[in-house]
């Protein structure tokens, strides 16, 4: 567990994408646990670091594998709450086709699993204190980023550049190319310190 110098904390043992945990008043949110082979790892990391029992509430920014698969685990072992959107949890039910030949693709080997009793953002009632879901479509229709403090938690909504602004990820894994581009120019103009990515280095913003 490395804590990062804007007061949260970066997984080390998931895999596949960043996972981070952050304060919620007393207790603890994580943010994309990652991959369902890093599940274990992540659990064994949050019990060493004596964080495992106040994790209340897992946190994911869109469905794909690598970073909610091992969230249905990571939530059962803790006791935390599970939240997704309702349109990206509906892909992973099968109630929505994804749009494009890649993402059906994508979703058809190593799709995340759910519980019975998901929690919706923006919808459900008792979302973690301190913790604002922002929203960020376009990669998948129903992904959304994280503010925390002065902090921006991106997931896969944008690349991001040394100097803290963002850029896309290449085109065929975006759902909505055009949505996309409008998510990271509203990302882009949030006033934040901190960018945490998905994939890359958490990046401070330079300041002009």
């Amino acid at each position: 567990m490395k804590r990062l110098p804007n007061g949260a904390f970066l997984l080390e043992k998931s895999r596949g994408a960043n996972g981070y945990v952050v304060a919620s008043g007393e207790q603890l949110a994580l943010i994309d646990p990652g991959m369902a082979g890093g599940a274990s790892g992540v659990i064994a990391e949050l019990r060493d670091a004596g964080m495992l029992g106040a994790v209340r509430d897992v946190l994911l920014t869109h469905y794909d594998v690598d970073h909610a698969g091992a969230a249905m685990a990571v939530a059962a072992a803790a006791g935390a709450s599970l939240w997704i959107t309702r349109l990206d949890a509906q892909v992973l039910t099968g109630q929505v086709r994804p749009a494009t030949v890649f993402r059906r693709l994508s979703t058809s080997f190593g799709k995340p699993r759910l519980p019975g009793t998901v929690s919706y953002i923006g919808e459900s009632a008792g979302f973690p204190t301190g913790v604002e879901a922002v929203p960020a479509p376009g990669h998948t229709p129903g992904h959304v980023a994280f503010r925390w403090q002065e902090s921006l938690f991106c997931g896969d909504a944008a690349l991001v550049r040394r100097d803290g602004s963002l850029r896309q990820f290449p085109g065929f894994i975006i759902t909505d190319k055009p949505l996309a581009l409008r998510t990271a120019a509203a990302l882009e103009a949030l006033d934040v310190d901190w960018v945490c990515p998905g994939h890359g280095r958490p990046t401070r913003k330079l300041r002009s």
